[in-house]
């Protein structure tokens, strides 16, 4: 009996020996992938649009994954999920092995036949939700974007628009390279700690304080809007044969 009861004790021992080092190793995993994702997240803030990835940036680079489709992109991506591609579709993640989630960043590139960048994007994600990534900003040429008789949200910043996505509450942010810089500063405030933390990421706010802020819904802004715009819009949309260009 006591030889058995000597075997389990030993058992049970090198079983929670194994938990320990194994999330040892995890964490210090995801540690070592949390500054690579800074440098990523760094990496895509300063990639200008209209030219090729220079030199000092190849190396965040080096590694991309590309598609025929240019709506699709090129992409790079930096988890703490080892041997598993994050963004994989369909996505099914394994179960926790720690105490904080699952997470990826991702960097996504469009190139023009000339290896001019066309648009860049940031994807930042924890397995909240299945049909968005929590955090995407994408930056573009566009525009619209500084015309808020097409998009009535950039009246409030022209070249950005920071939103929900309606079903999941994702954040999405578009962006024009040719925004203020105190705009393209607020669109990439990310902040990565708290998706390597114990505590998690309790809102997106966490994660991207600064957009979530500016995505937050205020009725005085349409009143602002018509009162500004209404007239001059009437008249663009009139000349145009009483339509919108999208």
């Amino acid at each position: 009996m006591n030889i058995k009861t000597s075997q389990w004790s030993r058992l049970f021992i090198a079983f929670a020996l194994i938990l320990v080092v194994t999330y040892l190793m995890l964490s210090l995993y995801g540690f070592l992938q949390l500054g690579r994702a800074r440098r990523l997240v760094k990496a895509v803030e300063e990639l200008p649009i209209g030219a090729p990835i220079p030199k000092q940036l190849e190396r965040e680079f080096h590694n991309l994954n590309c598609r025929p489709d240019w709506g699709v992109g090129c992409h790079t991506s930096v988890s703490n999920l080892p041997f598993v591609n994050f963004f994989a579709a369909p996505r099914r993640l394994p179960p926790k092995l720690t105490l904080s989630n699952w997470w990826g960043v991702m960097a996504r590139i469009a190139f023009d036949s000339n290896g001019n960048v066309l648009w860049k994007g940031l994807i930042i994600d924890d397995g909240q939700y299945h049909q968005d990534p929590a955090v995407s900003v994408i930056v573009q040429k566009d525009t619209s974007l500084f015309d808020p008789c097409e998009k009535w949200s950039v009246a409030k910043h022209l070249g950005y628009i920071a939103g929900r996505a309606m079903r999941t509450g994702a954040l999405r942010v578009e962006l024009s390279p040719d925004a203020d810089q105190m705009l393209i500063d607020r669109a990439f405030d990310v902040r990565l700690e708290c998706l390597n933390s114990i505590r998690g990421c309790k809102t997106l706010g966490d994660i991207a304080p600064d957009a979530w802020q500016d995505s937050e819904y205020h009725p005085e802004d349409y009143q602002q809007f018509y009162e500004l715009w209404s007239k001059p819009c009437s008249e663009q949309w009139s000349e145009r044969g009483g339509k919108r260009s999208h």
